[in-house]
């Protein structure tokens, strides 16, 4: 293993993405690990694969398929793909490890 993908490293490469919100740290095969940290408000959409977050840091509530649930630091959550899903009333340090995998219309 020749690259250390830690906390720091993968929020410095959020800071300087396109959007500020989600960058891609490593590709391989169908799994894609990225970081994200949305800004106030989560405007994101239903996705075509299967997902697992990991929070790094931050509180908040986690609203998957119609259910609002808190969540805390070094907590997964699994979302289905193309399930509705987002973040909401989270702390202004939020962030989370996002792992794509599978393929489209998720695992079978």
């Amino acid at each position: 293993m020749t690259e250390r993908y830690t906390a720091r490293r993968a929020l410095e490469s959020v800071a300087k993405s396109d959007d500020g919100e989600y960058t891609v740290l490593l590709e391989h095969g169908s799994m894609q690990l990225g970081c994200y940290k949305p800004q106030r408000i989560d405007r994101q959409n239903p996705h075509d694969r299967d997902e697992i977050y990991v929070i790094q840091s931050g509180r908040g509530y986690f609203f998957l398929n119609g259910a609002r649930q808190p969540f805390e630091p070094g907590e997964a959550l699994f979302v289905p793909a193309g399930v509705a899903h987002r973040f909401e009333d989270f702390s202004d340090d939020f962030s989370a490890w996002v792992i794509f995998y599978g393929p489209p219309g998720g695992e079978k």
